[in-house]
């Protein structure tokens, strides 16, 4: 019983960093219908930037560095989606969905000629000290971890649904051109939607690579794990690219923690996007191109 309430806790706490990734990349694809495959390697870029310069360079304090960090993370969501998205946009989603991919291999790049880094744990702002219950424990860090993305996604969800702001995203995403007409400053709202993606990606980042190492391709098996769970949800439905998260997290915890056979648990994760592709209606075409803008 121990054992299984410890890989549940360690599971539903990898589930909440797929969840902060999913929800980063079904908002960016609400506004743009950008399917943003370089989302993890923003959250990685701007870990690196944390540790190496903030904290290590300039000493400043974790607290402040990590705020500081989500600044980062949402700059970079900012300069590309105005500087690599929108200029290839009226390209089609191929072109786009391309792009994105270019933007990924750039920043797995890029660390290695700025810092040429080797493979660390960075700092938290959560406390490592496990608090002990139910025969077993958890630390401050997972615990934060998850109240952080739960907070995030009812903070989210409220926008998207209950004020103009989302009104707005959902009018942009529909038709762009009649968006415009009406007066909704379109590239104001799509840009600040890609700063709140790129700040959520930097979150991941902060809270995933303290589990793990820091490295070039930390959230890359965590971002196709959150694309998982974004089609489950149609790109569209925040609730339920969450629940795919958790449920994905714990199925791979347990995979690794029953299962001998190596591979298995990472198959999991491929073997439920095929199974959502094929077997759930209406998820192919949530990933079909819409209006450009």
């Amino acid at each position: 019983m121990t054992r299984f309430l410890s890989l549940l806790i360690a599971g539903l706490t990898f589930g909440a960093v797929y969840a902060l990734v999913s929800l980063g990349v079904v908002v960016i694809y609400r506004v743009s219908r950008v399917v943003n495959l370089a989302h993890g390697a923003m959250g990685v870029f701007a870990a690196y930037v944390f540790h190496y310069e903030l904290v290590g360079r300039l000493g400043l304090p974790v607290t402040v560095a990590s705020v500081l960090t989500l600044g980062v993370g949402a700059a970079l969501g900012v300069v590309i989606q105005r500087a690599l998205i929108a200029p290839v946009r009226q390209d089609g989603a191929m072109t786009t969905l391309v792009m994105t991919i270019g933007v990924l291999l750039v920043l797995t790049e890029l660390p290695l000629q700025l810092w040429d880094p080797q493979p660390v744990v960075i700092d938290s702002v959560f406390s490592d000290r496990t608090i002990e219950f139910l025969s077993t424990g958890a630390t401050i860090h997972q615990i934060g971890t998850v109240v952080i993305v739960v907070a995030l996604f009812v903070g989210l969800e409220w926008l998207l649904t209950r004020t103009r702001y989302g009104k707005a995203i959902e009018c942009i995403a529909e038709d762009p051109g009649g968006a415009r007409i009406v007066g909704l400053p379109v590239k104001a709202i799509t840009t600040a939607t890609w700063a709140l993606g790129g700040a959520t990606a930097a979150l991941a980042g902060l809270l995933y690579i303290h589990l793990n190492s820091l490295d070039s391709f930390s959230l890359t098996f965590v971002l196709i794990s959150s694309l998982v769970a974004a089609v489950l949800g149609g790109f569209n439905h925040l609730g339920l690219a969450v629940l795919g998260s958790l449920g994905l997290g714990v199925a791979f915890s347990f995979g690794q923690g029953y299962v001998d056979t190596a591979g298995v648990p990472d198959a999991v994760v491929f073997v439920a996007l095929l199974a959502i592709l094929v077997l759930v209606p209406g998820r192919q075409e949530s990933l079909e191109a819409r209006p450009e803008f």
